[in-house]
């Protein structure tokens, strides 16, 4: 089949998303897979100094990339989003008069003739409708995103994408929920997985690991981003109530923390490679999964939970957030007594049956086995529209590093 994905994230970056390896999967599987991601806008010409933003830059210039044997595509958009969300035409005009490369116009991607898109960027609205109905459309929710980020007219460009949608689909039961009080229908909960085999093959430690003192059962790490979801003040409190503990944070933003805290056992390291994170994971024996105390968590299925276990790691998070499924060797408590989680979790780690057990857990929640019940809801919803019997899925081809 053809698929399409219109995500948020572009491919190739530090931050390797769902929808990367949702595609990724599928195309392994033997399927025609593009992935375009949000536009770069005129806005983006300040942000040049920004490795990322150039590369996504160049990757427009280019007409695109292929990556993991999926068609990667960063397009253009004239009108920023910030503009065009206040009229509902506009919003629609934002991504639907988007160009894919130079010199192509609009409408090249030709998503009409795809067999299925997948959306989970809701202000690329106007491009999933233009697939609309030949392609079976699904909205797939990976977070409460009007909430998320401030921006309540995302919620209006839900609700088109909501009646548009052959399935929705919400990555936990708080988002599902969400999405059935917009539309007043069914919402299917297919949470986040893991890439087990790239987290679980034991690595080489990374260099940078030369500058962080303590030995691996000492050492708790937190990866991800530092935004309003992270709770600084609990990995602060954790860090001063566990002196002998050395507290890693990976990602831009850390040394912002660190510096704030200034204790000797928190370390920064800045954004880290994701062919090197198995690696650093491996070299710690707790994972940190600090989330502040707000809504928005409630929503989360975060993907490190996973990517923890399945480096043998045990977890200590702080509640607010439901997980779809748990490993055993995770602890959780309030934002106030995030201390006394992260000192159970390292009791945790020094049990090597419940590390274990989480590992097995986490191979459960494989993305190989998600991408497979996606196709299976897309092939349903087809099925469904068409009258006809749902195209067989090709052999699986494993997917190598």
């Amino acid at each position: 089949m053809k698929i399409d994905f219109l995500s948020h994230t572009a491919m190739g970056g530090d931050f390797v998303v769902g929808s990367h390896h949702l595609a990724a999967a599928l195309a392994a599987r033997g399927h025609d897979v593009r992935h375009v991601s949000a536009p770069v806008t005129p806005a983006h010409v300040a942000r040049l100094g920004d490795a990322f933003v150039r590369r996504r830059c160049a990757r427009f210039l280019r007409g695109g990339a292929t990556l993991a044997g999926v068609r990667d595509i960063v397009p253009f958009a004239p009108l920023p989003w910030a503009l065009a969300r206040s009229v509902p035409a506009l919003m629609r005009l934002h991504s639907r008069a988007m160009l894919t490369k130079p010199l192509r116009g609009v409408g090249a991607l030709h998503l009409a003739d795809s067999d299925c898109v997948v959306v989970d960027e809701p202000r690329l609205v106007g491009l999933a409708l233009s697939a609309a109905p030949k392609a079976t459309l699904a909205y797939r929710a990976t977070d409460l995103y009007a909430a998320m980020r401030g921006d309540a007219r995302i919620a209006d460009a839900e609700r088109q994408l909501c009646r548009a949608a052959d399935v929705l689909i919400a990555t936990s039961e708080p988002i599902a929920a969400h999405l059935r009080a917009l539309s007043g229908r069914h919402a299917v909960v297919l949470g986040n997985g893991v890439d087990t085999a790239h987290f679980a093959t034991s690595r080489e430690w990374p260099s940078m690991l030369a500058r962080l003192p303590g030995e691996r059962a000492r050492r708790a790490v937190y990866v991800g981003a530092f935004d309003a979801r992270f709770s600084r003040e609990a990995v602060i409190a954790a860090a001063r109530a566990l002196p002998d503990r050395i507290f890693v944070l990976v990602g831009p933003g850390g040394a912002g923390v660190a510096a704030a805290a200034n204790l000797p056992n928190i370390h920064a390291t800045g954004a880290v490679p994701y062919a090197v994170l198995p690696g650093l994971l491996q070299s710690c024996a707790v994972g940190l999964l600090p989330f502040a105390d707000s809504d928005v968590n409630t929503g989360r299925s975060p993907m490190k939970l996973f990517e923890y276990a399945a480096a043998g790691l045990a977890v200590a998070a702080t509640a607010g957030f439901r997980a779809n499924a748990a490993p055993p060797a995770l602890a959780v408590s309030s934002a106030d007594a995030f201390g006394d989680a992260v000192s159970r979790a390292f009791a945790m780690a020094a049990d090597a049956g419940l590390v274990v057990a989480s590992r097995t857990a986490a191979r459960a929640q494989d993305w190989n086995a998600k991408a497979g019940e996606l196709l299976r809801l897309l092939q349903t919803a087809r099925a469904e529209s068409s009258m006809t019997e749902p195209v067989p899925d090709a052999p699986l081809v494993p997917v190598r590093d």
